[in-house]
């Protein structure tokens, strides 16, 4: 199970989540949210994290962009050294595209907001853009209207009946997961990763170290016994060899 802790804001919290075994930690570059970071700061956060990593697996630096201009996000991803790009807005197939012909050796992965009355408009998009652009994987989180994520709400589960992981990328789910809940979401068989910020923080972008554990630790033991998933695989790899 990839596990991903977003919205990083400090120092010692990039410290706290290395040690605690997690796989990826994101930086937000959307100026609006409360967990909005610059280049200058996430690049201090990005050297931490190597830093923090000497004798284990250095985690996957991952930068979230909400409808950010495709040469804005190549600046960030070659100034703090980002290793994956998560596109969290409302970007068309011609942006992703062009994002990632700009960026070509970073692998991209797009969030769709699940409108649990849109299913079937949200299976189209996600089709229509894998024909088009090569993706790493595919991030469901909650629809809030007017919100990019960070919310806290749980996505309607009811969209990944209808995800063959066969068919499409690989699978993260995000939304209002915490260490007490997670367990449903990474019990079903084609989750690929989890991603959670406001459920291990105290207040918005400052994380509750204990939590991080938590939640690091109850997704470990919730798919220790699958056999699904290699503990520490990364993202960046091909699905083939995960």
């Amino acid at each position: 199970m990839w596990i991903k802790i977003c919205g990083v804001t400090r120092t010692e919290d990039v410290a706290t989540i290395v040690l605690s075994g997690a796989d990826a930690i994101g930086f937000n570059f959307f100026p609006s949210s409360k967990r909005y970071v610059s280049n200058s700061i996430a690049r201090a956060l990005a050297e931490t994290a190597r830093q923090s990593a000497v004798d284990l697996p250095l985690v996957d630096l991952v930068g979230v962009f909400v409808n950010a201009e495709a040469t804005a996000i190549r600046t960030s991803v070659q100034e703090v050294g980002l290793s994956l790009i998560q596109l969290h807005g409302d970007e068309s197939v011609e942006q992703v595209s062009e994002i990632h012909r700009l960026c070509p050796d970073i692998p991209i992965v797009r969030a769709f907001r699940v409108d649990p009355r849109n299913i079937e408009h949200t299976l189209n998009d996600i089709d229509r853009l894998t024909a088009a652009v090569p993706l790493a994987a595919i991030l469901l989180d909650a629809f809030v209207i007017g919100e990019y994520g960070g919310t806290g709400r749980p996505v309607d589960l009811s969209l990944l009946e209808r995800y063959p992981r066969q068919q499409r990328p690989p699978l993260i789910l995000a939304g209002g997961l915490t260490p007490e809940n997670l367990a449903l979401g990474v019990e079903c068989a084609i989750v690929w990763g989890i991603d959670t910020a406001s459920g291990v923080e105290s207040s918005p972008g400052i994380k509750d170290s204990a939590r991080v554990y938590e939640f690091v630790n109850a997704a470990r033991a919730a798919t220790s016994d699958s056999g699904r998933l290699i503990h520490n695989a990364r993202i960046g790899k091909p699905p083939s060899i995960i």
